[in-house]
């Protein structure tokens, strides 16, 4: 059993987790991380790969834990956020096909905005979106948008479901990667979607006869460093300092022998 549940989809949201995460070791099953936050909470995190079903299949095979916590990138869906700044999610919207939002989602914001806020990190809070696929279009970023969402990203909304089903909160932390009206030049098959790592051969290959995405992705991979670092920089500090308090808003009893199994 573990007090806390982090989940990242890509290697490097991952790493912008356990890179800081201290006594990190590597846990039992595949793709996972054990460690303890600066206050003793023990911790797991989850490298699920790419999309919903994925996040759902490692959320569900998470043994009981007190709290989750789903971290990572996202899409501005609005022109106020830029590359590297902060979502702290107040509900996730599930959106289908289409871009119809089937589904609103309770998060748990308040505890860990206000964490942020006195740290002295800047955070926006509102809704985030997490669709089935990537958004590739104008008309479909404004429907996924359309109740208010702030991001968009493709796993939230299977975490959030299936703390809901557990009776424990989800908190959701995005940092945003690309702004509202840019697009995702990768080529198809460049991230392994199970797990969530590059492939570097495969990129190397797509892009050599694609130049004209050259400057577009060397763009992208200059704001996935903005990104990271930020992320990086805001974990840290949660981890070091923050603590389950932080997350939860209140202190929460830590588990008895906690962070074993997985």
């Amino acid at each position: 059993m573990f007090d806390l549940a982090i989940f990242a989809a890509l290697g490097w949201e991952r790493r912008a987790v356990t890179d800081s995460l201290p006594g990190r070791r590597d846990g039992v099953a595949p793709g996972t991380w054990c460690g303890r936050l600066g206050d003793g909470t023990s911790c797991v995190v989850v490298q699920t790969g790419v999309g919903r079903e994925r996040a759902r299949a490692a959320a569900s095979a998470v043994p009981s834990v007190r709290l989750f916590l789903a971290c990572g990138c996202a899409g501005a869906l609005t022109d106020l956020l830029r590359a590297g700044d902060l979502v702290v999610a107040e509900a996730v919207d599930a959106v289908a096909a289409g871009g119809r939002v089937t589904e609103r989602i309770a998060a748990h914001a308040p505890a860990l905005a206000a964490w942020a806020t006195r740290r002295g990190f800047h955070v926006h809070e509102g809704p985030v979106a997490s669709t089935l696929g990537v958004l590739d279009t104008a008309e479909a970023k404004a429907a996924a948008g359309a109740g208010g969402a702030l991001a968009v990203e493709m796993e939230s909304a299977a975490l959030a479901m299936e703390a809901r089903a557990r009776g424990i909160p989800f908190v959701g932390l995005r940092v945003v990667l690309v702004h509202a009206a840019q697009a995702v030049p990768l080529p198809a098959g460049v991230v392994d979607e199970d797990t969530g790592e590059v492939r570097a051969g495969r990129a190397v290959a797509g892009l050599a006869v694609r130049p004209w995405l050259w400057p577009a992705l060397g763009r992208l991979a200059r704001q996935q460093g903005v990104a990271a670092r930020a992320l990086g920089t805001f974990m840290a500090e949660l981890l070091r300092d923050g603590g389950m308090e932080a997350l939860a808003g209140r202190p929460v009893p830590l588990a008895a022998g906690a962070g074993e199994g997985l």
